[in-house]
């Protein structure tokens, strides 16, 4: 038996009971779900959505028929909660996986990165702007997201990237830094960065006098990743997720 916990556990029950007196009063009229939600949805995303909600409707209807079954005394209570927790759980679970799945749209000045075996995420350079280091966070937080996070997956998109995007400020922040200089490094969602991360300079981080945030730098071997000095103004790189 599949479970609902939470808020969904009590109002299926109630939902239940409320179906049931419904039957008792009559026939029971199902509100078309899709007709009430689906003018809230903007319309490139309606498709997938409203698909999931027909199928909500579905399995309300088929509970529908179940309830008759029991108010009758052909099927025993259990069984049908059991089935009626299954049918709406799968069908919750796909609902959520579109909503999850929904294209995410980029801000004005950012652009999209998507492959599937790495996700979807924005991203924009800034050249022309050269801030500190929590300057340049703040900037992209305000934007929504954060620091670009130093990932095996997506560094060398990056990597290939900052030589076109160089401006007025040569090299870029990225979402990293060290709680004491010299220390292990952690990206700005908090996740430790091995010595042993692929784009490292060789001998970085060495915390070299109170060096303690992550930098692409350019005159390093093409963009490899160093630890410098957080108030020094640079270029940055900011990400957002879905």
């Amino acid at each position: 038996m599949i479970l609902v916990y939470g808020p969904s556990f009590a109002v299926f029950f109630i939902s239940l009971a409320a179906l049931a007196g419904a039957q008792r009063a009559g026939k029971l009229v199902i509100a078309p779900l899709e007709d009430t939600y689906k003018e809230q949805i903007p319309v490139h995303e309606a498709s997938g959505i409203v698909s999931k909600i027909s199928r909500i409707e579905a399995a309300l209807e088929i509970m529908n028929g179940q309830l008759d079954i029991l108010l009758s005394g052909q099927k025993e209570f259990g069984t049908i909660i059991t089935d009626g927790f299954q049918m709406l759980n799968e069908t919750l679970a796909e609902m959520k996986e579109c909503l999850n799945c929904q294209q995410l749209k980029c801000p004005e000045g950012y652009h999209m990165y998507e492959k599937k075996k790495n996700g979807k995420f924005c991203y924009r350079f800034e050249s022309n702007e050269c801030k500190s280091w929590s300057d340049a966070r703040k900037t992209c937080q305000y934007e929504g997201g954060d620091l670009m996070i130093p990932d095996e997956c997506t560094y060398q998109f990056f990597r290939d990237l900052a030589k076109p995007n160089e401006g007025k400020c040569e090299h870029f922040w990225i979402g990293g830094y060290t709680n004491t200089p010299g220390s292990n490094c952690v990206t700005v969602k908090g996740k430790p960065l091995s010595s042993t991360f692929p784009f490292w300079l060789g001998g970085q981080p060495d915390g070299l006098g109170g060096e303690s945030c992550l930098e692409m730098r350019s005159y390093f071997n093409n963009y490899l990743m160093n630890d410098y000095l957080c108030n020094v103004p640079q270029g940055f790189i900011c990400q957002i997720f879905p």
